[in-house]
């Protein structure tokens, strides 16, 4: 075999293999990058799904806090139909929570659920006051570790306000 005769055969070879060969790398790194954007899709969407179930969590707990207070301002209990309401958009807003969240949001949804429920039905059975707001952290701490905030716990308590004046 001569020369001619190898190059007329080896380079189309050899051109045909070059060009497969960069064709399925282009299509492996294409379908890795439309992998890493449909996860990132995915991870947006189910953050978002997250956070609407949260937003009507609170707005549903809102409620009942809105009544309580009302009830410990005015000293009027708020309307049976409007509380039965109240609360069973709560329950049905934690369930969403529950479907959509963390175990750990979902448990802290419940205890709190459960906490403004016996607030607003049977105020005689709360024995500790700050147990609803010691719930109401919980939530919130673990709704910021669901939507993926991270940090600190935010402080609950009330800063220490200076009575010195520095003028």
């Amino acid at each position: 075999m001569n020369w001619e005769t190898l190059s007329t055969t080896v380079l189309p070879l050899l051109g045909v293999l070059l060009g497969t060969g960069g064709t399925l790398l282009g299509q492996h790194l294409a379908t890795r990058v439309d992998r890493r954007r449909l996860e990132h899709d995915q991870l947006v969407a189910m953050r978002a799904e997250r956070k609407a179930a949260i937003l009507s969590f609170l707005d549903a707990a809102q409620r009942i806090e809105m009544a309580l207070d009302e009830r410990t301002e005015s000293k009027n209990s708020p309307s049976e139909v409007g509380a039965q309401e109240s609360i069973h958009q709560l329950w049905l807003a934690k369930k969403n929570v529950e479907l959509v969240c963390s175990p750990e949001l979902a448990q802290s949804a419940h205890d709190y659920t459960y906490a403004l429920h016996v607030s607003l039905k049977s105020p005689d059975l709360v024995t500790d006051p700050s147990a609803k707001r010691q719930a109401r952290h919980l939530v919130m701490e673990s709704a910021r570790r669901d939507l993926g905030i991270t940090g600190r716990p935010l402080r609950r308590e009330l800063s220490p306000v200076s009575t010195t004046s520095d003028d």
